[in-house]
């Protein structure tokens, strides 16, 4: 029997590169990432993955969606990044039975923060639950204060 302790957490992570990385690096390094998440999980006591999706959103460089759907970490692929790319927005959701959303988030930043860390890169990471702090700093062209409406699905 399936536990009723499901958990999903949603965090969206903004990066500004400021050297050049070739696309095949930033789609192995979002393909290592989404394996870290499953497997951390599973060894913090995720009893069932339902879903680890990422996004990868660029401004016409391509577009990329990475999943692992079960504890073998094993990233599935679609889309492509083109190389030249300055600026990409990654949306990851987590979605699973056996873990509070609290330790999703102590699992899922850190990896996110230290494996998105380019050299000479700006990142900002923010919980796309709590819209009530924004971390934009002047660098963006945002005209309006929410992009996307993300976790509404009935």
């Amino acid at each position: 029997m399936i536990t009723p302790d499901f958990a999903a957490y949603a965090v969206g992570a903004d990066v500004h590169l400021h050297q050049h990385m070739p696309s095949e690096e930033l789609v192995r390094r979002v393909e290592e990432i989404m394996t870290k998440i499953a497997l951390e999980c599973v060894r913090s006591g995720a009893d069932l993955i339902g879903h680890i999706k990422c996004v990868v959103e660029t401004k016409g460089k391509g577009f990329l969606a990475v999943s692992v759907v079960d504890e073998s970490g094993a990233p599935h692929t679609k889309g492509k990044l083109e190389d030249g790319i300055e600026e990409m927005e990654l949306i990851v959701n987590v979605l699973l039975y056996g873990l509070k959303r609290s330790k999703i988030q102590e699992i899922v930043d850190p990896i996110l923060l230290r494996e998105l860390a380019f050299p000479g890169a700006h990142l900002t990471i923010e919980d796309l639950e709590k819209h009530e702090h924004s971390h934009c700093e002047g660098d963006h062209d945002h005209e309006h204060g929410h992009d996307h409406e993300h976790g509404h699905e009935h």
